[in-house]
């Protein structure tokens, strides 16, 4: 089962950075290709569904949200991404200098594609998303 993880030091301060990425958060914003956002319910099992860009429709689970931290965790129920049983968590970390860490995880199973490429796939998915999350942060 391939891993992802990107960590990534954004210039802003964890509670500028979480409302952007939490679950109910402003995902249309820096999502790639995600052009609408319904959340349906706040505690765990609640459901976000996203139109992409193309027309196709992305389904995601809420499995967890930290009482401590600012994280939470979700599988994607139903997608055009070449994967399954994808679990996934997005964690912001304060660095204690004005600054925050992101860390965004998955585990998987390829579907259609190689498993190399399959990760890939989800890296090149992640590294656009935070490059626009950067491009946020900075305007």
């Amino acid at each position: 089962m391939p891993l992802v993880t990107t960590n990534i030091l954004l210039p802003d301060p964890a509670h500028r950075l979480w409302p952007l990425v939490r679950w109910d958060g402003r995902l249309c914003d820096w999502y790639p290709g995600v052009v609408a956002l319904t959340v349906h319910g706040h505690d765990k099992g609640a459901q976000r569904r996203l139109l992409l860009t193309d027309g196709s429709r992305l389904t995601q689970r809420l499995d967890h949200v930290s009482q401590i931290d600012d994280a939470y965790s979700y599988t994607i129920l139903d997608s055009p991404y070449p994967v399954a049983d994808l679990l996934a968590q997005i964690r912001v970390h304060p660095t204690g200098d004005g600054n925050a860490v992101l860390t965004w995880t998955a585990n998987f199973q390829a579907t259609t594609l190689s498993e190399s490429k399959t990760e890939q796939f989800v890296r090149d998915l992640y590294e656009v998303g935070i490059e626009r999350l950067r491009r946020l942060l900075i305007h």
